[in-house]
């Protein structure tokens, strides 16, 4: 919540350098309204890393509003640090930071013309850039785990198998219909901007649009919510939407249409997914026999119980039940799961088959277990999808 509020407030912050305050506090509402649209209420990584993203764009900012209308080189690195700093939360975050310090460069080198300074600066920027990243991977090397690092945060990217091109295109539509409303304020501000011989400000939050919009194509659709880092450049750029008539009434009509579907999406979440009331109902049939619970498929909400045991150092069900990622998590998913299946738990929690998206492989195993060996004590009923619970007999 505060991720969310804070990005809010500093979207609202910026706003204002390039609209009125009542136009600056729409944009700025958006913000959150957007979220629900997408898988965000679940706290998805980029709920967090649009901070540290967001706050880095309104330092550059501040320097560019100021008389002079200079990046300040303690102030370019600030920025480039809390991006390194988002890029512990997920690399998707290089592009924008990449964006920051490639404007820099080339703003100095217009203004100099030295490609020695321009060079001095391309490799200072890179070196406080990665400096995290370096950190953390000298921890690891001192707890013995280098390759691990490595393999966590280089080659697994490599590794992702691919969805059915069936479910990619579905995946990417829905990304394209989420964006597509915005669209309009990021053509309005380049209108603007055009108009007013481009200020630098209009540049700045134009391109960091763009360079968003560059890192989700790259890494591509694989879940819903990762079109979310595009929401903060976007519904700040819906700002420039009230200079117009049409663009008022634009910007409010969006802003009401879209609480409303993100409130109706949550309350069809809580009918798919179970609510808290669901949840207590696991609950009390764990209580009935405490052991230990292996979620194959299901909330992996039910390892933050009395009832987590260490079975396995792979706590999020899809790292086994996903086809695409059977390669990617530095572990054999068959050997894992008879290594978790020998320590007989007492409980095993799966859902209904997904063809298209599970490791069938993986779900054979599961399901071999459990017809020898356990017994349904429940089940969960939703629209699309059921939810069971099996106990050790």
């Amino acid at each position: 919540m505060i991720a969310v509020w804070g990005t809010a407030w500093l979207l609202f912050r910026m706003g204002k350098t390039i609209a009125s305050t009542k136009a600056a506090f729409l944009s700025a509402l958006l913000y959150p309204a957007l979220l629900n649209l997408s898988r965000g209420e679940g706290g998805q990584t980029p709920i967090f890393y649009n901070f540290l993203v967001t706050a880095a764009i309104a330092l550059v900012l501040h320097d560019l509003l100021q008389p002079d209308g200079k990046i300040r080189r303690k102030t370019v690195l600030s920025a480039v640090f809390l991006f390194g700093l988002a890029m512990q939360i997920k690399y998707t975050v290089v592009f924008e930071g990449a964006f920051v310090g490639i404007y820099y460069v080339v703003r100095q080198y217009l203004a100099s013309r030295s490609i020695p300074d321009a060079l001095k600066d391309t490799g200072l920027l890179a070196l406080i850039g990665l400096l995290p990243t370096f950190l953390a991977f000298c921890f690891y090397l001192t707890i013995g785990h280098p390759g691990a690092w490595i393999f966590a945060n280089l080659d697994s990217i490599f590794l992702r198998g691919h969805f059915p091109d069936g479910e990619a295109h579905y995946l990417e539509i829905r990304m394209l219909k989420a964006a597509l409303p915005l669209l309009p304020g990021l053509i309005a501000t380049i209108m603007i901007a055009r108009a007013k011989s481009w200020p630098a400000r209009y540049v700045l939050l134009t391109l960091w649009a763009g360079a968003a919009c560059l890192g989700i194509i790259a890494f591509g659709g694989w879940y819903p919510h990762y079109i979310l880092p595009l929401y903060a450049p976007l519904a700040l750029a819906c700002v420039s939407l009230w200079t117009w008539k049409a663009g008022r009434i634009w910007l409010v009509g969006l802003l009401c249409i879209v609480s409303i579907i993100g409130q109706l999406s949550l309350h069809r979440h809580r009918i798919n997914d179970g609510d808290q009331q669901n949840f207590q109902a696991m609950l009390d049939v764990f209580q009935q026999k405490p052991g230990c619970v292996f979620v194959y498929q299901g909330p992996p909400a039910l390892y933050d119980t009395p009832y987590w045991c260490t079975l396995t150092n792979h706590p999020f069900p899809g790292h086994f039940n996903t086809a695409v990622e059977a390669h990617a998590t530095g572990m054999n998913v068959l050997q894992e799961l008879d290594r978790v299946l020998a320590r007989k738990p007492e409980y095993i929690v799966t859902e209904d088959a997904s063809p298209l998206r599970e490791n069938i492989a993986a779900r054979r195993e599961v399901f071999k277990a459990i017809k020898a060996d356990y017994t349904p004590v429940y089940r969960f009923t939703s629209v699309s999808d059921s939810l069971y619970i099996y106990r050790h007999k």
